[in-house]
């Protein structure tokens, strides 16, 4: 039966909220007629939240209301809408809060609203006809009203609650708004609206009766500070108006990465790196450079190792093509044109950072990896860093290292190091942003050339923090490096693309093959 409704439910340690939450929506569905299907996304909990609604889906579910879950490592509550708004199938879709605060008569009144024309319903404690039965601390209040104060000031928008945990939208609105839609916290909320106003979106906003839990997992100071820096990453990025796609860098950033990516300190540091990771394991056979870029890292493996490249770029291809590269493939890390176990050791440097769901990015690198093939990761490191480069690239997010750890281990590899490299650059990296910044100068990132002896001199400091790699892990840095093993189950195992979507090549043995040899037919 195809739901009427949709509904995601993010959820993170929510084993004891969860079974009333499903049996109130299940109640509610039945009450309404609403044919309804609830995806369960699990946030990493570290409880039984993922077996609790399994189970509870298992013995409940019907054609009528049906319960499915979907899990990923922990990155946030925005994370876990976005990846569950992936599996939606009815024709009004949305999410609601675990606690259900704002009541399941609200979810009836969105999905009439959104059924009389709106694209977007919020659900809304700002309106006047709005009644709070159980009010919020004090404190919390108040800064809720100047975070929507801030925001609706900033970015131009008229909407008094961008914040309420209830929102509905046209399944065809829902798809254009989160295919620009990154950030991974509690902000993700206002992300949304405000990519619904630069996208011409019809919003309506919806009173409510609203009661607040005290098991709200928001923390006041540390989510506070988290969602006052999203408001400026909101603004910068929104408003002038503008809304492009997150993941994939502009065609000017790809042509300065390939210009100066042969030469330039940062991309010889991390190639070093990587080299001295795959010799210290071992590594040989054939390697795929997953996100391959201009290529220079696949130019430089070709006298150790057989070396594949895929990308997402036809630009970013025709660079690595002028460097004599070969092996090319247009394709998604999420979607690898190769077979089960094709390659030794896969690169994934500066790549999962750049998509909504790298869970499907690495566990796609488990599938074509041989058993015990090596996965090399590099991410850029830390939050608290993000910048005007970080918009100019494309990121969702930045990675600590017990993150980056978390991450390879759900997706079913054997962990063998994580560490930070780059450590003395972190508070040049910070102090130089913050003066580029300062002086406007934020339309595109750092990768520009250096003069000659400079460029000479900061290579000599990498290659010592790299003999300082060799013996021990370091406690920071702008970057973290993970190595892991392809082996044991993931908790991502079961999901799969179409049998449509997937092609399969396998890599020739020995020799050059043609670029085109390994290409999708539709990218030939």
């Amino acid at each position: 039966m195809m739901p009427d409704l949709s509904l995601v439910l993010p959820a993170f340690n929510e084993e004891s909220r969860l079974l009333p939450t499903l049996a109130t929506l299940a109640e509610f569905a039945a009450r309404e007629g609403l044919a309804t299907e609830v995806i369960v996304s699990d946030d990493g909990s570290s409880d039984r939240t993922v077996v609790v609604a399994r189970e509870w889906a298992a013995a409940n579910s019907t054609p009528s209301f049906a319960v499915r879950v979907v899990s990923g490592a922990h990155r946030g509550k925005g994370a876990a809408v976005r990846a569950g708004m992936t599996e939606v199938t009815a024709d009004v879709v949305g999410y609601c809060d675990a606690d259900l605060s704002a009541g399941v008569e609200a979810i009836a009144r969105l999905h009439r609203a959104v059924l009389a024309g709106a694209d977007l319903a919020l659900a809304s404690r700002g309106l006047a006809e709005s009644v709070l039965e159980v009010r919020q601390p004090w404190y919390r209040e108040r800064a809720g009203r100047v975070f929507n104060f801030t925001l609706r000031h900033l970015a131009e928008i008229p909407y008094r609650d961008t914040q309420c945990g209830l929102k509905l939208f046209r399944r065809d609105a829902a798809r254009q708004v989160f295919r620009y839609q990154r950030l991974d916290g509690f902000a993700f909320d206002a992300e949304l609206v405000v990519l619904a106003v630069r996208l011409g979106l019809r919003i309506e906003e919806v009173p409510v009766r609203w009661a607040h839990s005290r098991e709200s997992k928001l923390s006041f100071m540390r989510d506070s500070v988290q969602m006052s820096g999203d408001i400026v990453r909101i603004v910068r990025r929104l408003r002038r108006g503008a809304v492009r796609l997150p993941g994939v860098p502009d065609d000017d950033a790809i042509d300065r990465m390939a210009a100066s990516e042969a030469g330039h300190w940062w991309y010889v540091a991390k190639r070093r790196l990587v080299a001295d990771s795959l010799r210290s394991l071992g590594c040989s056979g054939r390697c795929l450079d997953v996100g391959c870029g201009g290529g220079a890292t696949l130019a430089e493996m070709e006298g150790s190792m057989s070396a594949f490249g895929a990308d997402v770029s036809e630009l970013a291809l025709s660079h690595a093509h002028s460097r004599w590269v070969e092996r090319l493939v247009k394709a998604d890390g999420g979607l690898l044109p190769f077979a089960d176990g094709a390659f030794d050791a896969v690169l994934a440097l500066d790549v999962i950072e750049h998509t909504s769901r790298p869970e499907l990015i690495l566990q796609e690198c488990r599938r074509v990896l041989a058993p015990g093939g090596v996965l090399v990761v590099t991410v850029p490191a830390f939050q608290w860093m993000w910048s005007y480069a970080d918009h100019v690239l494309g990121h969702y997010r930045r990675y600590t290292r017990d993150q980056l750890a978390c991450e390879m281990e759900s997706a079913g590899y054997v962990l063998l190091r994580t560490s930070y490299f780059h450590s003395w650059l972190l508070p040049v990296a910070w102090l130089f942003r913050k003066a580029r910044a300062l002086l406007g100068r934020t339309e595109s990132a750092d990768d520009f050339m250096v003069a000659g002896p400079v460029n000479t001199f900061l290579s000599k400091v990498c290659d010592l923090e790299r003999r300082l790699l060799a013996r021990r892990d370091l406690p920071f840095g702008l970057s973290v490096l993970g190595l892991a093993r392809a082996s044991g189950r993931s908790s991502l195992d079961g999901w799969e693309p179409a049998a449509s979507e997937r092609r399969f090549t396998s890599p020739g043995e020995g020799g050059r093959a043609p670029a085109t040899q390994l290409l999708a037919p539709s990218a030939r």
